[in-house]
């Protein structure tokens, strides 16, 4: 009954956390900072109460276990840099490359000064809280409750929907939808890497690698592509 209760909780919690930080990103349009303290004070009453519910410590509930030194974990970690690389690149045409740096910079309020500090707040803290989160708590409720498979295909995809409502205004409708497909991938990978190596550390890892891919992309857009 517990399990249950679990599960009911943390996917209307994600649900609920989805569309608040949609409206957020939407229609409130904070600056980057703001919006960090949003989503992570969010973040952490959501597992707040996922500990209550479920009677876990906070590394229970998101299967935060040690990580112990596994060589093979640095191959999906190094090998996602260049992956994340090669399909900016691919789709570079599809995207609205001088849209996405007015965006960083008036919208995000992010400069030359400050940029490099985000982007480590980034790959190392957010990382952390989408994967306590997506592959933490949300997957292992279905887990726990015999509901695996189905916490394959819905954690994924509110993954990707959360991210959705951070670049939509950048993409057309059929890139909107490559990209729903892509994250859905990416977050299935992710959770793979979890159930692998048995720790969100592992997740986590190789989240903040594909971070860092990302934000080299955010660092040229800053740098060197000049209006």
């Amino acid at each position: 009954m517990k399990t249950r209760r679990t599960l009911l909780y943390a996917s209307a919690a994600v649900c609920i956390f989805i569309i608040g930080m949609t409206f957020t990103e939407q229609m409130l349009a904070p600056p980057y900072w703001l919006k960090s303290l949003i989503k992570a004070a969010m973040i952490l009453l959501i597992l707040g109460g996922g500990c209550a519910v479920s009677g876990k410590n906070l590394r229970e509930l998101t299967g935060f276990a040690p990580l112990y030194p596994e060589k093979r974990l640095i191959i999906p970690a190094l090998c996602v840099i260049p992956a994340v690389l090669l399909g900016f690149w691919l789709l570079r045409g599809q995207l609205d490359l001088p849209a996405i740096r007015q965006n960083l910079m008036q919208k995000e309020q992010l400069t030359k000064a400050n940029c490099l500090f985000v982007f480590a707040y980034i790959a190392a803290v957010n990382s952390l809280l989408e994967e306590a989160l997506f592959r933490g708590m949300l997957f292992q409720a279905f887990a726990d409750s015999g509901k695996q498979r189905s916490g394959w295909i819905f954690a994924p995809l509110a993954f990707a929907v959360y991210h959705i409502g951070i670049v939509d205004s950048w993409l057309s409708l059929p890139m909107l939808l490559l990209c729903i497909l892509l994250l859905w991938g990416a977050g299935a990978f992710l959770q793979w890497i979890c159930v692998r190596f048995a720790s969100l550390q592992a997740s986590w890892l190789v989240h903040a690698c594909a971070n860092l891919a990302i934000n080299a992309v955010g660092i040229l857009l800053i740098f060197f592509c000049e209006p």
